[in-house]
């Protein structure tokens, strides 16, 4: 029953959107925030070097989504051996990296639901603001530094290449272990067992299409 195709779909939703989903909340329960002097009425001043605002954010997200991406490479590698060929890695690739877009897109939203600042907060209470988390690599202020902004990028395209690089690095790493008789010319599994074709197989070092038919014995 497990392996029917409903099942199947499932488990590899799980497998690439539930590292995504796991990270996500690490990181709105974790990540650094930056606090607010209270004054009244909702309004707050912000504390110098209170928090890690923006830089250290951003980092902790890039490593906790980059765990993410490979976490889904390897699922989708287990489950369908199928994409190990060729034509397969650009899903291997570019279906990771647009989780990880996605998710970085969501990542400021979630945090303000989940862990929103106090409106009501008395005069003088320290106020912890919830994390957020910019564009990577197109975005106005890199790690609290004045950058370039290329705004013909659309949003999330940073991440996307992020998320698609790492992704790429995991299935080169993948291919190179990889014991798999899919990867390997002139063998076939049978049985579960690695076998030589036999017109690979060269007689006494001769390669087979040197051998003569009419060679004596």
């Amino acid at each position: 029953m497990l392996s029917s195709p409903p099942w199947r779909a499932v488990g590899t939703l799980a497998g690439v959107v539930g590292p995504a989903v796991v990270a996500l909340l690490v990181w709105v329960v974790a990540a650094p925030r930056s606090e607010l002097l209270s004054v009244g009425g909702g309004r707050g001043l912000r504390l110098p070097e209170s928090g890690a605002d923006g830089g250290s954010q951003l980092l902790m997200l890039i490593v906790l989504l980059g765990a993410a991406v490979v976490c889904a490479v390897l699922s989708l590698w287990h489950r369908h051996p199928g994409l190990r060929r060729p034509g397969g890695v650009p899903v291997l690739v570019l279906l990771p990296g647009l989780t990880c877009s996605v998710t970085a897109a969501a990542a400021s939203p979630v945090a303000a639901l989940l862990a929103p600042t106090a409106e009501n907060a008395p005069y003088g209470t320290v106020v912890a603001q919830p994390p957020t988390a910019g564009a990577l690599f197109f975005d106005r202020m890199i790690y609290g530094t004045t950058g370039p902004s290329w705004d013909w990028f659309p949003p999330g395209a940073g991440w996307l290449a992020f998320g698609a690089m790492i992704a790429a690095f995991t299935v080169a790493a993948l291919a190179h272990v990889s014991h798999s008789s899919e990867l390997r010319d002139g063998v076939e599994d049978v049985d579960g067992l690695d076998r030589v074709r036999p017109e690979s197989v060269s007689l006494d070092g001769v390669p087979p299409e040197s051998v003569s038919p009419n060679r004596p014995d």
